[in-house]
């Protein structure tokens, strides 16, 4: 693989290089500017053709204000039509424009060097540098007098030929202050400009994925985190430096020490990812339902994860958060929107731009230490007690099946009751291991602090034909667990190709390749289980041996076994660790082309096609030394009646393989209007069709008796049933499972919008989407998604025009309704084929899901009102929105007469309100040329409220309370928790029903008013507050998230251990504080280990007293960059050179919960969440 990446990737490096230097042709602009002045076009067009411009700004003034509008115009045509009747002329050189009156224009030529000295004239050069010593390029340098003209290089430097009476030279350029210096005898004069400081409000543009837009144009309600935003969070994946960036966008990352080696490594299947976002918040009920925004990535939905992104290729993100911004998209959009553009190369842009990023990354070690383990002396004493209670039997008086794994420390125990060792033998070895702490151990034998490396190569460019960008990456990541790591690659090249002056071929290739590796167990080996290494356990022992742990049977029939010939049947922690061989190969490929074709006067037709490809390898190999192979060979071994030993499954090593593949493939076709009428009237539309297919692939396969070297396995007999080790009959297991979905996609698709003075904006959208697994009735199928919306520019009347310390206000509104699909909801019988040994080659089918034919649409109507606001030159400036949601004909559970076969069907039945409120506020409280500080909050509420759930409140949500289906009036998120009443005298819990009465271990709630809603799991307000101060090259960056309003459950025993040997041991520390004779229940709320079932357990678990609040504060992000000034490397071939550091999760500021325990990652013994350890990057960038 990673000779195929070279090859690509040089080939491609090449082909960028070889276009650099292809004929440059005069560069085009494309701009829509209303109610406007000639000095922002002007800008406006240095931005897009990177040409430098200089003028007086005294030319500039007086003249009125304009609405500019060319499409794909040349430059000089497009100034020809923007200084028409303004006694303004342009002279073109190279890469600079000079904007005079027109009486001053030479005549016949429009060169402006002068090379030969006359006779009266004398020479005059220098450099024009900034406050940081950086040479400023295309600054036009005019003698007052004489009118001669010249500009600066890109090193800042100029010559200049003027008359020898000549006293006073006028220095320009956009963005800086004009400067005049007086002229002596003297023939080198060095200059320095000072910056403009918040003259020019640069241009938002937003993309709906179909077209782009001003910001001050939209409609719909847009959030926008731009490149710049992107490098201040030095992460490998790009959703990590997504939050706190827009209101209303809620990313929850799950794991700590990772971004894109996720937990489950093949994080390309639907739901396997390490992270959840919403888009204010949920809009469907079902988790058949992909509730995940839809991904766009230029201009293509997308079926890849985010993390196959490189981060230094995005130059934009755009969040559609209400039906007028993602109603386009129709039947995706119901979740939200997110659309990637990459970044592309500039036209005319000279000489190739080269940029170079190394950096490194490390975390402190996972905290052992905030799992609520209890320590060995309270384990012994915890396991005493189920000895003298009878909970844990002596393996030696049962079965020997039943012979099942006992503790070091428990079979001290029986050996006591068994009169094999004394009291005082016991105790010796009680006191050695009560010495003992397996964290120490487990820290420092199974963890690490996790790292990262990362290393991006890119170069872009461009001529009057053709631009360009190319990148290549490479990241590596070290999670905290030994032998888990993931490597990336990315490549990316993105190219523009201009024929026949105004045709654009568009070709955008895009590939990931991944690799991983895992295995390591980390902080799972405390995870509840029947075999969890105990606090007094040891991974090598006191001379650093290796220790071995019976994990089958107890010891005494493991030793009787091996002795009959059986393999060794102990399994090593270290040792399983070494023969670790689980590697997973991705590669991901995708590929736009696009052609646009101007037809007439804004009116151009788009041809667009994307092809997506995944690709997912795993292979799990256990060697035959593994306790994996170990233990499933001798499960499926027996001793035959010549004594010896049978063999259900072959011997020698098990290989276990996985294949996934998704093809996606896109074709589009639109017409697009952007046109002017008269100056006053704009307008934008587009329609077209759409096609879409995707196809998903899963196979997953074991081989036995594999041999890696010749990779061959031997045939197993999977019909004829084999004796296992305990007399039982099994057939052996294939391990094969496979599936395929193909989804197809059809549609058509329109979208206006209409600006009349630059003020009044009216837009609509209309989809209609047809899907092949959609039920066969039409007037489910025929519904549209539509949305409308209007902007008022308040700020551009003429009234308003007095109050100059109001920039912009623009109120917004919006209606529309977006949909959402489940993918496993079909209008046919699902079944699924089976077979087994009691019915040898007979297949046989079972229903997965009934058929449901009138399956349809899920539907969210959605309400937005917003303001946009900038004052006092957009010091203040940010955004208000209300948004208020409708969700109909969503899926949900639907109780069904059970004589079908099912309880409950997954159907269209249930309904949904939701609403909240978007606040972004941003200011510059301080905006210098050496100094500025700025500080921004981000503010969101966001609920929901079933208004029609149909859904039984079954038995089970009021005998265990936590979550259940969904209930009318309450949100999807609820939390319900029995009110706790303490324990009674024999320990057992007791709670309070709904009418004060006092139910015991053996009364059972009857309604959900016996049952007490604790809150919320989501946070309903969540947000971030930033400041970024910068002192000439020096920018530091600080970032607070908080999340307010919501709850989670105190990690506590979730099961007490069963009786006969048959235990699982969760071994939360709270057990230490449990209660064991009568009167205990004084002090402690913790349940006794006898007479309590699982009814106790649960009730205690799920306790109101267990429900903790989740409000906190977290210090996220606090990143320091500085460039170095430019007159430390002159003379060498470099643009730029900056230094970066960063820090993340550095601490939790403030927490509403007492306990100490970070509501993101509680340190339950079920999932071992571990809090996130304090991680530090250091990054190296330089520009050539």
């Amino acid at each position: 693989m990673t000779k195929k990446i070279v090859t690509v990737l040089m080939a491609v490096l090449c082909l960028g290089y070889s276009l650099t230097y292809a004929q440059q042709n005069e560069a085009t602009v494309t701009l829509h500017l209303d109610n406007t002045t000639v000095k922002e076009v002007l800008r406006q067009m240095q931005q897009q053709t990177g040409k430098y411009f200089g003028y007086q700004s005294k030319d500039l003034e007086g003249l009125p204000r304009l609405q500019f509008q060319c499409i794909n115009q040349p430059l000089s045509e497009a100034l020809k039509q923007l200084l028409n009747n303004t006694g303004l002329t342009f002279i073109v050189k190279g890469n600079n424009v000079l904007i005079k009156k027109s009486k001053e224009k030479p005549a016949g030529t429009r060169q402006i060097e002068v090379t030969v000295t006359n006779i009266g004239t004398r020479a005059v050069n220098g450099r024009v540098i900034n406050a940081e010593q950086q040479g400023i390029p295309g600054v036009s340098i005019l003698g007052l007098e004489s009118k001669k003209m010249a500009f600066t290089n890109d090193n800042g430097e100029y010559f200049i030929q003027i008359p020898e009476d000549e006293t006073m030279l006028s220095f320009s350029s956009v963005g800086f202050e004009n400067r005049n210096v007086m002229l002596d005898a003297g023939k080198n004069y060095n200059v320095t400009l000072k910056e403009r400081v918040g003259t020019l409000k640069q241009v938002e543009v937003v993309s709906t994925g179909y077209v782009n837009l001003p910001k001050e144009r939209a409609t719909g309600s847009f959030g926008v985190v731009t490149a710049k935003d992107l490098e201040k969070i030095p992460v490998p994946n790009v959703l990590n430096r997504l939050e706190g960036q827009v209101p209303g966008v809620q990313l929850n990352l799950t794991e700590s020490d990772n971004s894109f080696v996720y937990g489950n490594l093949q994080g390309n299947v639907e739901g396997n990812t390490s992270y959840t976002v919403s888009i204010r918040g949920i809009s469907s009920i079902s988790t058949d339902v992909n509730r995940k925004p839809l991904l766009v990535i230029d201009g293509f939905p997308t079926e890849q994860d985010i993390r196959t992104i490189n981060p230094a290729d995005v130059e934009q993100i755009t969040f559609l958060k209400d039906a007028a911004a993602a109603s386009i998209w129709g039947a995706r959009a119901s979740a939200g929107v997110i659309v990637i553009t990459t970044k592309k190369g500039k036209m005319n842009d000279g000489a190739p731009h080269i940029s170079f990023s190394a950096g490194v990354g490390f975390n402190g070690k996972p905290r052992l230490s905030s799992l609520p383990l209890m320590n060995a002396t309270q384990m012994i004493d915890y396991e005493q007690e189920l000895v003298d209670k009878r909970m844990i039997t002596d393996p030696m008086n049962t079965y020997p099946a039943n012979q099942r794994v006992i503790s070091q420390a428990v079979d001290w125990m029986f050996r006591l009751k068994r009169g094999e060792v004394s009291q005082a033998q016991e105790d010796s070895a009680f006191a050695v291991l009560r010495g003992r702490d397996s964290r120490q151990q487990v820290s420092k034998y199974l963890l690490r602090p996790a790292s990262t490396q990362h290393y991006d190569l890119n170069i872009n460019g461009g001529t009057g034909r053709h631009t360009y960008f190319v990148s290549g990456a490479y990241d590596r990541e070290n999670t905290s667990a030994k032998k888990t790591a993931g490597e990336r690659m990315t490549l990316s090249v993105n190219q523009d190709f201009k024929f026949f002056r105004n045709i654009t071929l568009s070709a955008n290739l895009r590939g990931s390749w991944f690799r991983y590796t895992s295995g390591d167990p980390g902080a799972s080996v405390y995870g509840r289980s029947t075999t969890p290494l105990m606090p007094y356990d040891q991974l090598v022992d006191d001379n650093g041996n290796r220790v071995s742990y019976s994990r089958a049977y107890y010891s005494g029939r493991l030793n009787q076994l091996e002795a009959q010939g059986y393999m060794p049947w102990r399994m090593n922690y270290l040792d399983e660790m070494d023969m670790l061989d689980n590697t997973i190969n991705e590669s991901n490929y995708a590929a736009n082309l696009g052609l646009n074709i101007p037809i007439y006067k804004g009116l151009s037709f788009t041809a667009q096609y994307m092809v997506e490809r995944s690709n997912s390898d795993g292979k799990n190999y256990h060697s035959d030394s593994s306790y994996y192979t170990r233990d499933m060979l001798n499960g499926a071994t027996s001793i035959g009646s010549d004594g010896k030993l049978v063999h259900g499954i072959p011997t020698g090593g098990i290989m276990e393989t996985s294949a996934y593949s998704k093809n996606n493939y896109s074709l589009r076709g639109q017409l697009n209007l952007d046109r002017n009428f008269n100056g006053k009237h704009q307008v934008n539309a587009l329609a077209g069709m759409e096609v879409r297919q995707t196809i998903d692939n899963i196979n997953n396969n074991r081989l036995y008796g594999y041999n890696p070297e010749t990779q061959y396995s031997q045939p197993v007999d999977y019909v004829t049933p084999y004796t296992t080790v305990d007399g039982y009959q099994y057939t052996a297991s294939n391990g094969q499972n496979y599936s395929s979905k193909r989804r197809r996609y059809l549609s058509y698709l329109g979208n206006f919008s209409y600006t009349y003075l630059g003020k009044y904006t009216l837009s609509g959208s209309a989809r209609y989407d047809d899907y092949n697994n959609f039920g066969l009735d039409k007037k489910f199928r025929a519904k549209p998604f539509w949305s409308t919306g209007v902007a008022w520019a308040l700020s551009k009347e003429d009234f308003m025009q007095a109050g100059t310390w109001i920039n912009n206000l623009t109120i917004r509104a919006t209606y529309g309704i977006n949909g959402n699909i489940s993918t496993n909801a079909l209008p046919y019988d699902q079944l699924y084929l089976t077979s087994n040994y009691q019915a040898p080659f007979q297949t046989y089918a079972g229903i997965i899901s009934p058929a449901n034919p009138a399956l349809r649409w899920e539907q969210t109507g959605v309400y937005n009102i917003g303001v946009d606001y900038g004052m006092f030159e957009n010091r203040l400036n940010g955004s208000l929105e209300f948004y208020y949601k409708k969700g109909t004909d969503l899926f949900a559970f639907f109780p069904v007469d059970n004589t079908l076969g099912f309880d409950n069907l997954t159907r269209n039945t249930s309904t949904m309100n939701g609403k909240g409120i978007d606040l972004a506020l941003g200011g510059s409280l301080i905006r210098k040329k050496d100094f500025e500080w700025s500080a921004r909050l981000v503010f969101s509420y966001n609920t929901n409220k079933v208004t029609d759930a149909r859904y039984n409140i079954t038995n089970s949500l009021l005998q265990s309370a936590g979550v259940g289906g969904p209930i009318k009036d309450l949100p999807t998120d609820y939390l319900m928790a029995f009110r706790y009443a303490g324990l009674d005298k024999n320990g057992s819990p007791l709670i309070i029903g709904g009418k004060g009465d006092t139910l015991s271990i053996y009364q059972s709630p009857k309604d959900i008013s016996d049952l007490k809603n604790a809150g919320r799991l989501a946070p309903p307000y969540f947000g971030s507050f930033s400041q970024t101060i910068r002192y000439k090259g020096l920018t530091l960056f600080v970032m607070a998230t908080y999340k307010l309003g919501y709850v989670f459950q105190r990690p506590v025993p979730s099961e007490y251990p069963g009786r006969y040997g048959f235990l699982n041991y969760d071994y939360n520390n709270l057990l230490a504080q449990r209660w064991r004779k009568p009167g205990d229940e004084a002090f402690t709320n913790v349940p006794g280990l006898l007479g309590n079932g699982i009814t106790g357990q649960v009730r205690y678990a799920n306790a109101d007293i267990n429900v903790l609040p989740g409000d906190h504060i977290r210090l996220r992000e606090v990143s320091l960059s500085y460039e170095l000034p430019a007159s430390l490397y002159r003379g060498l071939p470099f643009k730029n050179i900056t230094f970066s550091g960063a820090a993340r999760n550095l601490a939790i500021l403030w927490a509403k919960n007492s306990d100490g325990i970070d509501p993101d990652f509680p340190p339950t013994l079920r999932n071992l969440k571990l809090p996130p350890a304090a991680s530090y990057n250091f990054s190296l960038n330089i520009g050539f």
